[in-house]
C-alpha cells in the first residue's frame, strides 16, 4: 500500500476531539411505519444545529427506549427469501462482534435505544470506544438498513473505533457476527461525507429490498464554536454471499 497516500488519508481524518455519530433519520413517518424496518428513529435536528445527539422523533409522543434485543422478523409466510440480487437474508439475532480489516476494527458491538428524552443514546463509560447498534433498526443480515455507530475520537483526542472509516473504501468487507453464531458479510459500496446540517436521511435510512449495512461516525472541519464536527462519514454495504 502507497505509504504517502495512507499518510494523506490518515490526515485528512484526522480530528481534535471527541464526537459522537449523528443519527439522523428521514422520509416521512408513514413510510417507516408501513415498511417497519426501521422502527421509532430520532429525528434530525433543526437547521443549523450540529449537535452529536438528535432532536425528537417525529411522533406525538415521546420514544421510550427500546431493550437491546432483536425484533421479530417481518417477512411473510410464503414470501420470496431472496433479494434482488440474489442473497438470502438472514433471520433476526443481535450483532455482536463488527471487523472491518481494511481499517483495522474489531469491536465487540453492544446495542443502544432512546434515552428518556427520546434521543438516541451514543456509547459511553466502559463502552465508550466500542461500536453500537442502534436496536431500533434490522439486525445486520436481515432485510432493511442496518445501523451501527461510533465514536472517531476518545479521550485526549486518543483514536476511537472508527477513526480510520474515512478510509474504507469500496469493495472493502465489513464482518458482522450475531448472536445465533452465524457472521454477516457486508460488501462497501459507497463512503460519503455529509454535512450534519444536510444529512441524506432518507439514503441512510431508508426502506432497502435487501440486506444493507449503514455505519456512521463524525468528520470533516471541527468548528471550535460548538465543539462539533460539521459533517459525518456514512459507509453504505450491502449483504454478499460468504
Amino acid at each position: 500500500m502507497n505509504s504517502g497516500k495512507d499518510s494523506a488519508r490518515r490526515r485528512h481524518t484526522l480530528v481534535v476531539a471527541a464526537c459522537a455519530a449523528l443519527l439522523a433519520v428521514g422520509g416521512s413517518a408513514v413510510a417507516w411505519a408501513a415498511s417497519r424496518q426501521v422502527e421509532e428513529p430520532p429525528a434530525p435536528p433543526a437547521a443549523g444545529v450540529t449537535a452529536d445527539v438528535t432532536a425528537e422523533p417525529p411522533t406525538a409522543q415521546r420514544a421510550t427506549p427500546q431493550p437491546s434485543t432483536p425484533r421479530p422478523s417481518t417477512r411473510q409466510p410464503g414470501s420470496s427469501t431472496r433479494d434482488a440480487s440474489g442473497v438470502t437474508p438472514l433471520p433476526a439475532s443481535r450483532p455482536v462482534a463488527v471487523r472491518i480489516p481494511g481499517i483495522g476494527v474489531d469491536s465487540p458491538v453492544h446495542g443502544l435505544g432512546l434515552d428518556d428524552e427520546g434521543r438516541l443514546r451514543v456509547p459511553s463509560g466502559a463502552r465508550y470506544n466500542q461500536v453500537a447498534w442502534y436496536d431500533g433498526s434490522p439486525t445486520p443480515g436481515e432485510v432493511g438498513p442496518a445501523v451501527l455507530e461510533g465514536h472517531v475520537t476518545g479521550s485526549g483526542y486518543a483514536p476511537s473505533v472508527f477513526f480510520e472509516l474515512g478510509n474504507t473504501r469500496p469493495g472493502d468487507r465489513i464482518e458482522v457476527d450475531r448472536a445465533d453464531g452465524s457472521t454477516a458479510a457486508f460488501e462497501v459500496t459507497e463512503v460519503r461525507s455529509a454535512p450534519k446540517t444536510d444529512f441524506p436521511r432518507v439514503d441512510v435510512y431508508g426502506a432497502t429490498t435487501g440486506p444493507e449495512l449503514r455505519v456512521i461516525t463524525c468528520g470533516g472541519t471541527f468548528d471550535t464554536s460548538t465543539g462539533h464536527h460539521l459533517d459525518n462519514v456514512i459507509v453504505f454495504a450491502s449483504l454478499v454471499r460468504d
